[in-house]
């Protein structure tokens, strides 16, 4: 007889986790809190086009998103970056390329022209001299990357470098943010090669352009997820949208998971106790005070485990223009602003139709822009996009583009206009505060105990706790993780002879 297997949760993590255990040949339930499944994977209709509403790229580092794809059938549809173009740094000392070979923003080579561009010549050669330091200095338990790119090459990189990348890429503060959590090969790699510039140029080759370590999807990301649900109905799994899990309970060596409906009382834990799915095994691939709370009282130890790790939400601000003065890409693939730039309010922009060609191809002639807004601490601009539907004028749009036109400098206004969006992704981008690594291995060797302690039978093999907050930021990270955990789960072959 198969097992059940309840997913909280309908993003890409929860998707994987979902197909790993269908593959394993489980009876799969895959509860949706939104319309449709993907998270912050998705794609959104302006002037006639669809384009990116969260994510819009992965990154290439383990080729674990482009093996999924390939067993999906979409290897035919991943697209490379626009070639020959770079990004650019834009502070108060103008935009500038960001210099080549660089991981998150720290300079593999600081005396090169693009870094001495940035950095100017004292900068520069304050970064070169990190090579001069002991390879352990500034390596300390829960070190931030601001404080640790700080003590090794000075402020210089860390605040125009270091801030604009982490900003603009992980909606992040660099002085919270965790270095073993958002790097955790640099510090050996500094280790092994003897200083922080080596280890940069280690662990990113020389000739890639920043951002184009990445690949896409065309015509839109959102194909990943579609893909998966597909995958997943065609193993027989259910995919229960606008539905979520409102309490967690542990009985009888089962799972029973309280959910409520879009259609029940505005989805709250008062929901008829008889609406409720029972399963041997339960994925969490929900955001860690969701998971925390469902918890609570079920394995309070588990609960009491999961890590801080609040999220910082983000604000992006589609435009669709007609602005024939962008066709010779002016800041290339797009560019990230540095805390504190003057009149600049948004912390990155990206040209996706100067990124993309299939973006181009689509938009011709019209451009495609996209802006984001939320650094940590930020209050976001007020979304009053609802105003440009009803014929009136919102002042987050017009605050868009008075910053394209400063980031791309080329006047943009209203007439330029042919769309709009707003996106509001309020829990996506999660912040690994420091310690937080630690947390996670003290959380696992937890579930590990469970699964051999007899008072919890099955434990470690019963519940499983999945997402970015654990697993890391980005698709890549997240499909790497679910690499690992397939490797330990044996797929049912078919009558074939081929897994199901």
């Amino acid at each position: 007889m198969s097992s059940s297997t309840v997913v909280v949760g309908g993003g890409v993590a929860g998707l994987l986790a979902a197909r790993r255990r269908a593959l394993a040949g489980d009876r799969v339930t895959v509860l949706v809190p939104e319309a449709e499944p993907g998270g912050a994977v998705a794609a959104i209709g302006i002037a006639g086009l669809e384009i990116n509403a969260g994510a819009e790229a992965f990154s290439v580092t383990s080729g674990a998103v482009e093996e999924l794809l390939g067993e999906l059938g979409l290897a035919g549809a991943v697209v490379s970056p626009a070639a020959g173009r770079g990004s650019r740094l834009v502070s108060d000392a103008g935009s500038l390329p960001s210099p080549r070979g660089g991981l998150l923003g720290i300079p593999g080579r600081p005396l090169s022209a693009d870094a001495r561009a940035v950095l100017g010549t004292l900068g520069a050669l304050r970064a070169w001299a990190e090579r001069f330091l002991p390879a352990g200095y500034g390596l300390a338990p829960g070190v931030t990357i601001g404080a640790y790119v700080r003590a090794r090459m000075g402020r210089r990189v860390a605040g125009r470098l270091v801030a604009p990348v982490v900003g603009g890429v992980h909606s992040a503060d660099p002085e919270t943010l965790e270095l073993a959590a958002i790097q955790p090969r640099l510090a050996g790699a500094v280790r092994e090669h003897g200083s922080l510039a080596a280890a940069v140029r280690a662990l990113r080759p020389l000739g890639a352009s920043a951002g184009t370590a990445v690949r896409s999807i065309a015509p839109t990301m959102a194909e990943l997820p579609r893909a998966l649900a597909r995958d997943l109905k065609e193993r027989g799994a259910e995919i229960r949208t606008l539905t979520r899990a409102v309490r967690v309970e542990r009985a009888d060596a089962a799972w029973r998971v309280g959910i409520a409906s879009a259609a029940s009382a505005a989805g709250t834990a008062n929901a008829d106790a008889s609406d409720a799915l029972t399963a041997d095994r339960l994925i969490l691939a929900c955001p860690p005070d969701v998971a925390r709370a469902l918890l609570a009282g079920a394995a309070p130890d588990v609960a009491a485990a999961i890590p801080e790790a609040p999220s910082s939400p983000v604000r992006l601000v589609a435009l669709v223009l007609d602005a024939p003065a962008l066709d010779a890409a002016p800041s290339g693939t797009g560019a990230l602003v540095a805390p504190g730039t003057a009149a600049v309010r948004a912390k990155a922009l990206t040209h996706a139709s100067a990124k993309w060609d299939h973006v181009r191809a689509a938009a011709a002639p019209l451009h495609v822009v996209r802006l984001s807004y939320g650094r940590p601490g930020e209050e976001l601009p007020a979304d009053d996009h609802a105003l440009e539907a009803s014929g009136g004028r919102s002042a987050l749009v017009d605050r868009a583009l008075a910053d394209a036109s400063a980031i791309l400098t080329v006047p943009l206004g209203r007439e330029h206009l042919r769309g709009s969006a707003v996106i509001t992704w309020d829990r996506a981008m999660r912040q690994a505060r420091p310690g937080h690594r630690e947390a996670l291995e003290a959380l696992a060797r937890l579930l590990d105990a469970r699964g051999a302690d007899d008072e919890h039978p099955g434990g470690a093999r019963a519940l499983e706790l999945v997402g970015s907050w654990r697993d890391g930021t980005g698709l890549d990270a997240i499909c790497a993780a679910e690499r690992r955990r397939s490797k330990t789960t044996p797929a049912v072959p078919s009558p074939e002879g081929t897994p199901r």
